[in-house]
């Protein structure tokens, strides 16, 4: 019996909406950060084409359609934070941290949904002992704790040469 909540006919149409979900977030956030300057053609066309590459890379879309809603809740509390900075009198540039927190909220969310999933993929000798299918596995393993050291050093240090005077 069909219902009105029904929405299980939408899974064909998942791959659409990975494409156009790629599309948009990618030209979301160059018109926002402005890597690539002002020209909306030129985010349009970097976004069109990261879609396309993703669209053909099964675990690519997997991992967009798992990651999808993760990044819509984070891009939900950028649009709830604008609105109420406007609303007390505050512009947008009173939190400048916020593109920062919320490139790295992403890349995180990423890079563990993209180790998630690859992970399910492969084949895992007998003598491992530990799951590392499961998030929180795979977030404490120490190597890639001694990966994340590394990285934190490396930005800090770059941070530190940066911002010295000459």
């Amino acid at each position: 019996m069909a219902t009105f909540l029904d929405v299980t006919g939408l899974a064909y149409f998942s791959s659409i909406f990975v494409f156009i979900f790629v599309w948009l977030v990618v030209f979301a956030v160059l018109s926002w950060v402005k890597v690539l300057g002002d020209n909306k053609f030129i985010h349009a066309l970097v976004g069109l084409l990261l879609a396309i590459f993703v669209l053909t890379s099964q675990i690519a879309t997997s991992i967009v359609a798992d990651i999808a809603p993760f990044i819509a809740v984070g891009f939900l509390f950028v649009v709830i934070i604008s609105v109420a900075s406007h609303m007390f009198g505050a512009g947008a540039n009173s939190f400048p941290a916020l593109k920062g927190v919320m490139l790295v909220f992403i890349v995180l969310i990423i890079i563990v949904s993209a180790g998630v999933k690859i992970r399910e993929q492969i084949d895992v000798p007998s003598e491992v002992q530990t799951d590392l299918s499961k998030t929180i596995n795979l977030i404490f393993h120490p190597t890639f704790l001694g990966t994340i050291l590394v990285f934190a050093i490396a930005v800090f240090t770059i941070a530190l040469l940066a911002s010295k005077s000459a």
